[in-house]
């Protein structure tokens, strides 16, 4: 029972993740195209397609949850321990690291699959899913020691938050923006009856901007300007792992589920 509410939990929440202060500011039309963009993956949840998840996964935490996956599993246990001690002195090969990874990522969606198939063997049942209106916008340099240009609009150059479209970065930096979801769902109970569900969650919207290093390689593995998703249960210190200048106080909105007549 514990391991059907977890994976309820993870369908309702969208799927299967000197110092500057990143601030929120009014939604901008990157945000609202992230929307639209969240929105588009509609089917796939209705569905319990938990494959679409993985494939729109922020690449850093996707590598992050199949490699998790595969300490786990005793088959890989020895090739794990070699890798990281080092087989023979020897550093893994980037061909090597390459081909380990595209395996790793084959199984984690094979599992995501897998979740969603027994969540309808389990009876569960989309009825809708909704992305709502985007809730708070924030422009992560990826370093805490980044500079931030001024402001196109000079006239509100002294206010503490501006329109984000008006907001610019030097240097390497993504967009995070925080999108509201509602679920609506039923299962089956003892009695036979189907019990209906509404679930208040959220999801993050990222999209690396610019992407800078000391050889001019992109290590995010993304796409400038694509937008990927995280599933908003992931721990927020594995998110600043990845952006360090995310804040403390990110604005979330309230979630829960209720019963429905």
């Amino acid at each position: 029972m514990q391991d059907m509410k977890t994976l309820y939990t993870l369908m309702a929440a969208g799927f299967i993740t000197g110092a500057i202060t990143a601030e929120a500011s009014p939604v901008s039309s990157a945000a609202r195209e992230a929307q639209a963009e969240a929105n588009a993956y509609k089917g796939a949840v209705v569905n319990c397609d938990m494959g679409w998840a993985v494939d729109s996964m922020y690449p850093p935490l996707k590598w992050t949850l199949a490699d998790r996956l595969a300490s786990r599993d005793p088959r890989t246990e020895r090739e794990n321990a070699l890798r990281i001690m080092g087989t023979g002195g020897q550093k893994e090969s980037d061909e090597v690291a390459r081909r380990r990874m595209e395996r790793n990522i084959r199984a984690l969606k094979e599992e995501y699959i897998r979740l969603g198939e027994k969540m309808k063997q389990g009876g569960f049942k989309v009825e809708r899913y909704v992305v709502g209106t985007p809730m708070a916008e924030y422009v992560l340099p990826h370093s805490s020691t980044a500079t931030r240009a001024i402001r196109n609009d000079s006239t509100q150059r002294k206010r503490r938050m501006t329109s984000a479209e008006n907001i610019k970065w030097e240097g390497g930096h993504s967009r995070l923006v925080v999108l509201p979801t509602t679920l609506w769902y039923s299962v089956p109970t003892e009695s036979g009856r189907r019990l209906r569900i509404e679930r208040k969650d959220f999801i993050y919207a990222v999209r690396d901007e610019q992407v800078q290093s000391s050889d001019n390689r992109n290590y995010r593995g993304t796409v400038i300007n694509k937008w990927y998703f995280i599933d908003g249960n992931t721990d927020v210190n594995t998110l600043r792992s990845y952006f360090p200048t995310l804040p403390l106080n990110i604005a979330r909105p309230d979630t829960g589920e209720r019963p429905l007549q």
